[in-house]
């Protein structure tokens, strides 16, 4: 596993940061599961990142991309996420094979410093980057899974803090402006969201936890993330002892009986009590640091989760 964090000068110097980070770090050369490179390209307005992790033993073939890109006149600076199963030299960023198509996952930051935390293994890759006062995140790659590989060969989640079909700017406030840990729309069991798994029949599955742009109401939707979705987890604090207690965060299916089917865990990243704690916190479990994030704008108790740093 390795781990980075530092100032990126802005949103494009972010990028150039962690292609370097998942390519080059030492921990992941010397366990053979660095990154590679498959498309570089950047221009003045734009950059294009696409990425092949080989998983933990070099075995796994698994496709992630990041393109950037900013509109000054409307004040908006993007990172687009996608996936995908193969890789074609010919094709554009958006037509790769079996790729997200339409809104995709995306992270919306600024041309100015911005702090910055990246962690990776050969199977995923979070960043979390503070863009004011405001947290933006990102995962790709695959979950752990509740299956054996051959049930379920290809688990990858792209996941983002904003879905594209609404307001672009950091500022934004609103269910379409969520963390993937937690995701929201604005309309009910809407595709556009935060966050996109390819299910175990090769479909890309949107999951959603709340709707509404006023109120970001909280429902059993088609396919929520727990413990998220969870109506009472606002009641959730620390431990008698003081410690903090890191939940799983898992994703899920409603099924024809009423109740869920589920398809594994997020890789690193748990949810954790917003009681007592802050954005920036470090709190340790079992040794290790974990890195705790707000949900974009959000400092509810609910509204927190903390990121393995190792």
């Amino acid at each position: 596993m390795a781990f980075e964090s530092g100032t990126a000068t802005d949103y494009r110097n972010l990028l150039e940061r962690l292609r370097v980070f998942l390519t080059q770090h030492p921990a992941l050369v010397a366990a053979g599961q660095q990154w590679t490179e498959l498309r570089w390209v950047s221009d003045a307005a734009t950059q294009e990142l696409l990425l092949r992790a080989p998983g933990l033993a070099g075995a796994d073939d698994i496709y992630c991309g990041v393109r950037s890109y900013e509109n000054p006149t409307s004040g908006y600076y993007m990172w687009d996420l996608n996936g995908s199963i193969g890789f074609s030299q010919v094709d554009t960023f958006y037509a790769q094979p079996g790729c997200l198509t339409g809104w995709l996952p995306m992270m919306s930051l600024w041309n100015d410093a911005t702090p910055y935390w990246f962690v990776a293994n050969g199977r995923r890759a979070v960043v979390v980057a503070k863009v004011s006062t405001l947290y933006q995140a990102a995962y790709l790659g695959f979950i752990l899974p509740y299956t054996a590989p051959g049930q379920y060969p290809y688990p990858l989640l792209i996941g983002g803090s904003m879905t594209g079909q609404r307001g672009r700017r950091y500022s934004v406030t609103g269910p379409n402006h969520r963390h993937f840990v937690d995701p929201g729309e604005d309309v009910q069991n809407a595709s556009s969201t935060a966050t996109m798994l390819r299910g175990p029949a090769g479909a890309w599955l949107p999951f959603q936890n709340t709707y509404s742009p006023t109120t970001e109401s909280r429902y059993d939707s088609a396919r929520p993330v727990w413990p998220g979705s969870y109506a009472y987890l606002s009641v959730f604090r620390e431990a008698l002892d003081g410690t903090y207690v890191l939940m799983p965060i898992v994703l899920s299916q409603g099924n024809s009986a009423g109740d869920h089917d589920l398809f594994g865990e997020l890789d690193g990243v748990y949810q954790v009590s917003g009681f007592n704690n802050a954005a920036g916190n470090l709190i340790q479990v079992n040794g290790v640091d974990h890195l705790v994030v707000q949900n974009v704008f959000r400092t509810s108790v609910r509204d927190y989760w903390a990121l393995r740093l190792a």
